[in-house]
């Protein structure tokens, strides 16, 4: 069974450059996420907080890892 590790970042409306610095090294051996309605570049993944579906969305994308 391949293990996947996720990171998903709440509460960080608008991420700081730093922090998307940080998390972009961190995408080799973990996937990340936000919630938030800044776009992001791949490999890191954005959640609109108040997106209908959010719950669904975040579990398609756990299971896409």
């Amino acid at each position: 069974m391949v293990q996947s590790r996720a990171l998903l970042l709440t509460d960080c409306e608008h991420p700081t450059p730093e922090l998307i610095t940080f998390c972009e090294k961190l995408t080799g051996v973990i996937a990340v996420a936000f919630l938030t309605d800044d776009l992001l570049d791949a490999p890191l993944k954005g959640f609109p907080p108040n997106q209908a579906n959010l719950i669904s969305a975040i579990q398609t994308w756990l299971e896409e890892i």
